[in-house]
């Protein structure tokens, strides 16, 4: 899974469904193919963004490929 505003791999699970991005430092929920992104201010408050959209939308069939190493 990649971040969905720096595209960034290096993301943390903080939640079922809620994430942070080490990168960027920005949280995300994602649910029925919505994305939400969070702002976590200097004083560890976390304020939503508002987008154009409102929401990002994911791709409904996203497949990750997973192999084993050796």
């Amino acid at each position: 899974m990649n971040c969905p505003l720096c595209e960034a791999r290096d993301i943390g699970r903080i939640g079922r469904e809620r994430y942070y991005c080490r990168e960027c430092c920005h949280e995300w929920t994602k649910g029925d193919g919505v994305v939400k992104i969070y702002e976590v201010l200097s004083d560890g408050t976390v304020v939503r963004l508002e987008t154009k959209s409102e929401s990002f939308q994911l791709p409904l069939s996203r497949q990750v490929t997973r192999r084993r190493a050796g």
